[in-house]
């Protein structure tokens, strides 16, 4: 499949009338001219394919406070099956925050086939790499060691100096929004070329996230009256610079804590550290909803919004859990344990939706899971790992490798260090891109006689999975409303906003076999509630309006 993103070309009339005149026509000669032009100007618009579904509708995003945006639409068959919608995906993958203006278009076929996959070259030497879209464009970076953004132009990856390797740290990182870019690093916080929060006078401020209109972020000082705080400010994009007087605050009990992940439902915002309390903020203060409990691991590493819930990446269950606004839930078996290795000290560390489907990678056999909510099934479609075989005598790849070389040598190295982690998911273009990494951002150890050319090799890549029928396409921010349009032809979709091409993504037209979309619903569905304005919603050719489906 090819991507593009054609320039606008204003349509040029030809001056007919005066390239006859010019060659000294006569008024008999004109007429003919003009009639053989119509009737070929008719016949190619009657040759013209049109497209065999589009839905359009007037969308304001208001002014932009860091809301996900949620569901533009959802097409169902008769018997109730999504087959088509778009949305805008609101998630949080371990300190990756994807863009949350790059509008999803899917189909949904009735068949399954695997993705086709590809290795895309090294963006760094290291083991551990993160994925991220933004404008358009995907991203890759570390915390550790080679500290550079790099860009993916399709064909190698650029350097894009969007964060200070030499100041860049685990929860630091970048989002469009509004007009500009907000750049989170090193403590302080800018808004385009503007200093909007400096660092901590006392102590530091780490792992930033914007949304509904509040800056939230963890402050810890450490030492003899050591402390940590979540803390909310308000603040808006243009608006004066943040003033801490205002912040909301919480303290935690343990000092250090540090989180994975944020979310959003219902404008709510939450966040997990990583000792497993768990607040929320609901605009106008926190509340504690788990405390950590002594000599039990609880963590999350992923947030994602799908239909009406926030659905969370559990350590050590390797499942998520689901927060409906009240209080978190396990959902055992979601996803289930792969055949063939043990079942305890899993992760689920990445999520995203891809092609109308939920997608979970788990640590630590870097399986990559998939969700069919019409059949309620979950199923395994890779692992991006080759080596070791998997196996359920230990409980992480290379577990007994490394209890035998801590055997022999002192000091010991950590059991799991070599684990198999997606800790990175992102949609781009029409694909899935997936991010490898071991345990953290290590270097390469010459004393494992295990840690191959091969073995090594696997950690700290990008694969590109792509399924046909899926496209992300990235809209502009406009303050006032904005038509946005998704075509579904016979054989690509396309995506348009106020008359410009914004993306489109080529199929076999045998994708459509079986299709017969029935209804469609507005503003609710796989992405959850929309926080924008929809105005003058149409689709065309016309379908039954439907209420969202039963959670």
């Amino acid at each position: 499949m090819k991507w593009r993103v054609p320039a606008e070309r204003p349509l040029t009339p030809v001056p007919h009338r005066e390239i006859a005149q010019r060659r000294g026509a006569t008024p008999m000669a004109l007429f003919c001219l003009l009639v053989l032009w119509l009737l070929l100007a008719a016949t190619a618009l009657a040759e013209a394919p049109e497209p065999l579904l589009v839905a359009a509708a007037s969308v304001e995003f208001g002014e932009d406070l860091g809301r996900n945006f949620g569901t533009l639409f959802e097409v169902r068959d008769a018997s109730g099956r999504s087959t088509l919608g778009a949305g805008f995906p609101g998630l949080y993958n371990t300190g990756m925050r994807p863009d949350r203006f790059a509008l999803q278009f899917y189909l949904r076929p009735a068949g399954w086939t695997p993705p086709v996959k590809e290795l895309l070259p090294r963006a760094h030497p290291g083991a551990h790499q993160s994925v991220q879209d933004c404008d358009g464009r995907l991203f890759a970076w570390t915390y550790a060691g080679d500290r550079t953004v790099r860009s993916w132009d399709g064909e190698q990856w650029q350097e894009a100096p969007v964060l200070d390797p030499r100041r860049a740290r685990f929860g630091d990182g970048f989002m469009r929004l509004g007009n500009d870019l907000l750049v989170y690093q090193d403590g302080e916080v800018r808004y385009g070329e503007r200093l909007v929060l400096p660092q901590a006078t006392e102590g530091a401020y780490s792992c930033f996230y914007y949304a509904q209109g509040h800056l939230c972020f963890y402050h810890t000082k450490s030492g003899d009256g050591g402390f940590t705080r979540i803390c909310a400010v308000p603040w808006r994009p243009g608006g004066p610079s943040v003033r801490m007087a205002q912040a909301r605050r919480v303290a935690l009990r343990k000092v250090g804590e540090t989180p994975f992940v944020w979310g959003q439902r219902g404008g709510e915002v939450l966040t997990v550290s990583n000792w497993g309390s768990i607040a929320v903020f609901d605009g106008t203060d926190w509340r504690v909803i788990r405390w950590p409990v002594e000599n039990t691991s609880y963590q999350v590493y992923s947030a994602v919004n799908y239909y009406d819930d926030l659905l969370l990446g559990h350590y050590p269950t390797g499942n998520l859990m689901r927060y409906d606004g009240a209080e978190v839930t396990h959902l055992e078996g979601w996803p289930p344990v792969m055949a063939g290795v043990a079942g305890y000290a899993r992760e689920a560390q990445s999520t995203m939706l891809y092609r109308g489907d939920l997608y979970v990678g788990v640590w630590p056999w870097a399986e990559l899971w998939r969700y069919d909510r019409d059949r309620a099934e979950w199923s395994l479609v890779d692992r991006p790992f080759a080596t070791p075989p998997p196996t359920d005598e230990f409980g992480h790849p290379f577990e007994e490798d490394i209890r035998l070389h801590n055997e022999a040598r002192d000091p010991d190295l950590v059991i799991n260090l070599w684990g198999q982690r997606i800790c990175g998911l992102a949609t781009w273009r029409d694909s899935l891109m997936v991010a490898t990494s071991a345990k953290g951002p290590m270097d390469r150890d010459a004393n494992l006689p295990f840690l191959t050319d091969e073995v090594f090799e696997q950690y700290g890549r990008v694969w590109r999975y792509r399924l046909p029928g899926h496209l992300s396409a990235p809209l502009r921010y406009v303050e006032g409303p904005t038509r946005v349009r998704c075509e579904l032809w016979p054989d690509r979709l396309r995506v348009l906003q106020d008359g410009v091409l914004r993306g489109e993504a080529p199929f076999d037209p045998q994708l459509l076999k079986g299709l017969k979309p029935a209804t469609i619903t507005w503003g609710r569905g796989l992405y959850g509630p929309t926080t924008c304005r929809l105005a003058k919603p149409r689709v065309t050719p016309p379908l039954s309006r439907s209420d969202p489906p039963e959670p």
